[in-house]
Formats: structure tokens, sequence, C-alpha cells
């Protein structure tokens, strides 16, 4: 336990020392830390076996550094705030976090225990098959056999690899399987919209001391921090026109000078870049840089998206399912039939992201019961709100699947969606005005 290094992220002086030494006194080793930024830049330097953090920081708060730090790594995270709103537990949960604890708490009874469990369970995640390189674009479809060819081909070269496709496809994915295939040896990555524009410089650059108000000491940027490495620079296509034409020189140099520095620096490193954005139409308007875009593109990898690969759906939703049950402490989930027949047929307007976020709230309102039917999904569907399926078309395919998968019975169907006889009624006639199937009554 005495190696065990605990990142704390907490803006108040006197918590993060009370929390600091209490931590200490249990053979942990501390690494505190003001706020979420400071955070993920420490995240990003040294080891880390697991992020404590307040939910209410300047700069970066609890959620955004979980959601940063799960594009990083996947070490457990415990978040903890004096917000009751339910929200932000349930925002947790989704965003992989191992525990929420309600501020303010007892260390001794919860905060230690839940520190002891989320390293357990962090373990038991670790030990999980997880396929390695190309094999983890999971798929059965051509589609997916493409993309993994591709990946194959391209990783042992040095070539920059531009990865696109829709939000939540899979492109982190993709360049995670390109870099451990590559054998290059640290992987490092970075989203252009995650950080202010200020800041992005000094993030893939670097600085010297004194470069700007605040730089203390001088610090290596992901650049150089991905030295004999790679480097993925996602949501490239929403970089600003003054880092394009800066980052354009550093590619085609293989040097780079940091911020307020005067000498330049050589580095190996593999870029690859990810958007989801149409390059080509963003370049016809003078939105993008052509010498930066050709650039980039010496190599392309287009990821199509789930509505395109529906085969693929049932292989991804039983691996996404026993990952989620793995973290979440619940026995492995048994979908049923009818279960994947209705995630065959939903849309996925968010692709991958979308299915494992709706995935996970399945297990959290079925609490990991027994085989999963469809009123399961309906059901975490419905407790999310409105708002995943307020598009009228998407909720006509939700009654017409229950409808079909009850063979024609209103009431089975409405019954499977949780609504009341007014409110089917309603919906149904909507599809049917002259009625349809056997009435709910």
């Amino acid at each position: 336990m005495s190696q065990t290094r605990i990142l704390l992220a907490e803006d108040s002086p006197p918590t993060r020392a009370r929390l600091a030494a209490a931590l200490h006194a249990r053979g942990y080793v501390v690494m505190p830390v003001r706020n979420g930024s400071e955070a993920l830049a420490h995240f990003e330097r040294e080891q880390v076996d697991l992020v404590l953090s307040d939910q209410r920081m300047p700069r970066l708060d609890g959620l955004g550094l979980l959601e940063a730090i799960r594009r990083r790594g996947n070490v457990p995270f415990v978040l903890y705030s004096a917000d009751a709103a339910p929200d932000v537990a349930f925002r947790a949960a989704r965003l992989g976090a191992a525990r929420f604890l309600a501020y303010p708490f007892e260390v001794e009874e919860q905060l230690l225990p839940a520190i002891e469990e989320s390293l357990v369970a962090g373990v038991s995640r670790s030990r999980l098959s997880v396929p390695d390189g190309a094999a983890r674009f999971l798929g059965t479809s051509p589609a997916a056999a493409e993309v993994r060819a591709r990946i194959r081909r391209l990783a042992p070269t040095p070539a920059t690899v531009l990865i696109l496709g829709e939000t939540g496809v899979g492109k982190e994915v993709v360049a995670r399987a390109l870099h451990e295939e590559s054998g290059r040896s640290v992987l490092r990555s970075v989203a252009v919209t995650e950080l202010a524009e200020t800041l992005l410089e000094s993030e893939l650059f670097g600085h010297e001391r004194g470069a700007f108000t605040g730089a203390v000491i001088a610090r290596a940027g992901l650049i150089e921090q991905a030295q004999g490495g790679t480097l993925l620079l996602d949501e490239i296509g929403d970089a600003p026109a003054a880092l394009q034409a800066k980052l354009l020189r550093v590619l085609e140099t293989g040097e780079l000078r940091r911020v307020g520095g005067s000498t330049s620096r050589r580095f190996d490193v593999r870029i690859l870049a990810a958007t989801h954005r149409d390059l080509d139409r963003d370049l016809r308007a003078g939105r993008f840089r052509s010498d930066l875009y050709y650039r980039l593109r010496q190599a392309v990898i287009p990821v199509p998206p789930l509505r395109e690969r529906p085969e693929d759906i049932e292989l991804l939703a039983r691996t996404l399912l026993n990952e989620l049950a793995a973290s979440l402490g619940f026995p492995t989930p048994v979908p049923s039939a009818a279960f994947l027949a209705v995630l065959r047929n939903e849309p996925w307007p968010g692709n991958t992201r979308e299915l494992r976020s709706t995935l996970q709230s399945v297990l959290l309102w079925s609490d990991g019961r027994g085989e999963l039917e469809p009123r399961d999904l309906f059901e975490a569907m419905n407790a999310n709100g409105p708002a995943r399926h307020a598009d009228e078309r998407a909720e006509q395919r939700r009654l017409l699947m229950a409808w079909r998968l009850s063979g024609g019975n209103q009431e089975a169907a409405r019954r499977s969606l949780g609504l009341t006889r007014a409110a089917w009624r309603h919906r149904w006639r909507r599809i049917h005005p002259a009625g349809g199937g056997e009435e709910a009554s």
C-alpha cells in the first residue's frame, strides 16, 4: 500500500491539507494540487494509481477532470461534492467514476473504505481480457474488418494518420490501436477543444520559466513528453488559425520552440490526428489551412458510424456490458435476444459512445439483475429524461419496436415502456390515427 500514489485535487487549502495528512498517515503517497487543471498536468507527468477530487473547483471542475483523465487512462477516480444534486452522482457514474461521496464525509468510515474498494476494483478491471492493437476495434462486419486492416498496414510506418468519423465512433480506439501496433514507447493525447486557446500552444510546445504570468517553472509540452512515442491531436478540425500555422511549421521541420524560449528542440514523435468535422468542406470555406490538411492526411482511416454496421452491435453490446458490470461491481449480465434486437434497430446517432452510455444506464437502473429485457432498456431511457428521444421519429421507433416485440399487443407494449394508458393512446394515435393492434385496455 505504501507505494500507492493518490492525486488529490482540492481548491480549499485547509481541506486539502486535512485529507492529504489523513491519506499520508495510512501509508499512501499523496500528490495534492489546487484545481483540475493542475491535476491534469500532474497526471500527464507522474504515475498515478487513484485520483481523489472535489467537484467544485476553478478552471476545471471534478467532472471535467474525470472526463479528461478518462481520455488518457483508466485509473480509479473517486469524486466528492457538497452539491447534493443527484445528477452529479449520476453523471460521475456515467463518466466512469469508481465511487461518489457526499461531502462532508467521515475519513475513516467513508473515504478510506471507498479508496480501498476503488483500488481493488481497478485491479480487477485491469485483469479483464482486453484486446490489444487492431483487435481493439470490435466488429464482424466488412467495414470493421477494413478499419482493422488499415490499422495493421499503417501502424509500423512513421506516416501521419488522419482518423475521420462522427462523434463517438471510436476514433480514439483506432488511435490507441495504431500506437500499440507501432511498438512506440508512449501515447499522449490532447483534445483541441479541451483547453482554452491561450493554453493550447503551451500545452503542445511547452514553456520556459517566466514565459507568461503563472509560469513559475519551465515545463515540457505534450510533444516533448511523447518523445519516442505517439501524440494524438484530437478534434484537430477545431484548431484555431494561429495554432494551425505553428503546428504546420513544427510538423514540417521536426523541431519545436517552447513558449518564451529561444532555442529549437528536435523531436521524434509519430503524429495522429482525429476529427468529426468535414475537413474538405472546411478547406473550401477557408476554415482550415490546405498545407496543414495535406500534411496531416499522409494516410486516412475513415471510421464508419454504427448505423452502417448494425451487425456489430451485438458483439459491442456484450463486450461493453461485461466491462461496465465489472466496473460497477455487478454480476455479468445476460442480454436477451429481444434486448439485442432493440439495440440493433436503434439509429445510435452518438454511435458507440451513446451505446456505452445507454448500457451503463440500463445496468444502473436494473441493479445488474439477471437477464436483460427490452423493458430494462426502455426504463433506463425514460429515467434519463426526454433529451435522448426527444426526436419524434425516434419515439415512434420505440413504440413500434415495443409493439412488435409484444406480438402486436398494445397493453403489453405500454407496460414495457412504462407509459400510462392515456400517454400510450395519445402517442399511438399519432402513428396510427385509425388504431391498429390489440387495444391497450
